[in-house]
């Protein structure tokens, strides 16, 4: 009798360096601004400049569209993301409601490691604001909330604030590099202070004022 196993055709196995490797070096060129919001990404192109087959690229690819950074369209091919400003208030508008939650769930798991890294992640934002660098300013504020998605202790809530948040970080945080801005952060001592006292309609209140589309999008950004 011939084995389940020996019927079964199973795939090769690939090595995945390469497309992590791909992955790391499109998404720092992304969130650097080497490669503008917009920017067709064409596979054939980018394995040789890479110097890799097309296959690491399509998966890098796929990895990017995953977290937000680009865009797959039919027959238009890849993008580097890009957001209206309709779009981005729609976008906030989900995100206030899901970071309402993450934030009412993580007040009640709130221990003193916690606050602790959280504490560590606003001195991480006050540092980088002061060296005036908006990509490191963008990085350090959404390691920040990623901190109280994950403490939510929801890893589907945390995946999906994560694929909704991450490309509206780079992409404001290049906008008002381009505009030349001037650089200046929403303060998240309110938000702390709603974690520490687990008071859900103080909680409410922060994100709201956080969230605001008229403080939160940079002017640069039209319709």
């Amino acid at each position: 009798m011939i084995s389940i196993i020996a019927m079964h055709a199973f795939s090769p196995i690939r090595n995945v360096s390469k497309s992590s490797e791909v992955f790391n070096k499109l998404r720092t060129a992304i969130w650097s601004g080497e490669l503008p919001p917009g920017t067709p990404l064409r596979e054939a192109r980018l394995a040789k400049q890479l110097h890799v087959s097309q296959v690491p690229v399509r998966e890098a690819l796929l990895r990017l569209e995953n977290l937000g950074l680009v865009v797959r369209i039919a027959d238009k091919g890849t993008h580097v993301t890009k957001l209206t400003r309709a779009e981005m208030v729609q976008l906030l508008e989900v995100r206030s409601h899901l970071e309402d939650l993450a934030f009412r769930l993580a007040s009640k798991r709130l221990t003193p490691e916690i606050e602790a890294e959280l504490v560590e992640r606003l001195a991480d934002i006050e540092k980088t604001a002061r060296a005036n660098d908006h990509f490191a300013v963008a990085k350090a504020d959404l390691k920040f909330h990623q901190a109280v998605w994950k403490a939510s202790g929801n890893p589907l809530l945390e995946k999906t604030l994560d694929r909704l948040c991450v490309s509206v970080y780079a992409f404001i945080s290049l906008q008002r590099h381009t505009a030349h801005e001037k650089l200046a952060t929403a303060s998240h001592e309110p938000l702390m202070d709603a974690l520490r006292k687990h008071d859900a309609k103080m909680i409410s209140k922060s994100i709201r004022d956080h969230l605001d589309p008229d403080l939160f999008i940079p002017a640069s950004i039209a319709d």
